[in-house]
């Protein structure tokens, strides 16, 4: 999940589809009997403290950096399971864990967690059902990442970060979105906007189809939106769920960010549950 201008650039489906529901489908939209789809990967974040350390990873370091005011970090202690069935990743205002670098009142805090390293595929469905945060000041992701990413050759084919949804504290905006070639000079994306009412006061679920020929993504089992933008990729990737703050003025100004509010926090992101299909090859009718 990345956030420069590119978001403003995306083309904006206002009222193009119904508005959601306030509690959205509550399982899959997928019938568990379709013979064309393998469930591979899933987890129902039961239990608490640490997501299944089989399953997950957290990394933790200052994700947002500010010489200017309060950094954005990353920390493990932000993501847990709730005790019901939930995984909670917060949004926190701390104690400043840089002093002897600036003299900031204070910091804030998010995090994440990653199949890297554990599960790695490529294409396939991915799914998962969340409720975003209400508060202004930072924006969550369900996304799919790879190192390869940052190779520069003109295609995304050979590396996609790939943005199943990305929400935003303070407005009922959902993004989706591509990123290939880097994200510096070569940086290339394309990405799609829905505007849905009522989005962040319930549950919904988010799904990607992926194939060799193009991404096709799902909101509570209606098409919103599909593309081959940089040709699509053909390589495995992670899957990312994670918060991001950030009080840069660069970033903290732009319709989708905000500046984040100290006496808001915290604030929480919960994924209720996540799965992964692989397409079934079927034989053909005689």
């Amino acid at each position: 999940m990345r956030w420069p201008l590119w978001l403003c650039a995306g083309a904006l489906s206002a009222a193009a589809l119904v508005a959601c529901t306030s509690d959205g489908n509550s399982s899959s939209a997928l019938d568990e009997h379709d013979p064309r789809w393998k469930l591979v990967f899933q987890d129902e974040f039961s239990g608490h403290g640490r997501p299944d350390p089989d399953k997950w990873i957290s990394h933790e370091y200052n994700r947002k950096p500010n010489k200017k005011g309060p950094d954005g970090w990353w920390l493990r202690e932000n993501v847990r399971l709730t005790g019901h069935g939930q995984l909670e990743i917060r949004a926190t205002k701390i104690n400043n864990r840089n002093p002897d670098q600036d003299d900031d009142p204070y910091d804030y805090a998010s995090g994440m967690v990653s199949t890297e390293g554990k599960f790695e595929p490529t294409f396939g469905r991915y799914e998962a059902r969340m409720k975003l945060p209400q508060d202004p000041g930072w924006w969550v992701a369900f996304w799919l990442f790879s190192d390869r990413v940052h190779h520069e050759d003109g295609s995304g084919e050979d590396g996609t970060e790939i943005d199943i949804m990305e929400g935003f504290g303070w407005t009922d905006m959902i993004s989706h979105a591509l990123h290939w070639d880097g994200y510096g000079k070569a940086h290339q994306t394309a990405n799609h906007k829905e505007f849905r009412p009522g989005i962040r006061s319930g549950w919904h679920v988010y799904a990607l189809e992926w194939s060799e020929t193009e991404y096709v993504w799902f909101l509570d089992g209606n098409e919103v939106w599909r593309s081959d933008a940089g040709g699509v990729s053909k390589t495995p990737v992670w899957i990312k769920f994670s918060g991001e703050i950030s009080t840069r003025e660069s970033t903290a100004h732009q319709w989708w960010s905000e500046m984040p509010v100290a006496k808001r926090m915290p604030d929480r992101f919960l994924v209720d549950w996540v799965r992964v299909y692989e397409r079934v090859e079927l034989p053909a009718n005689n």
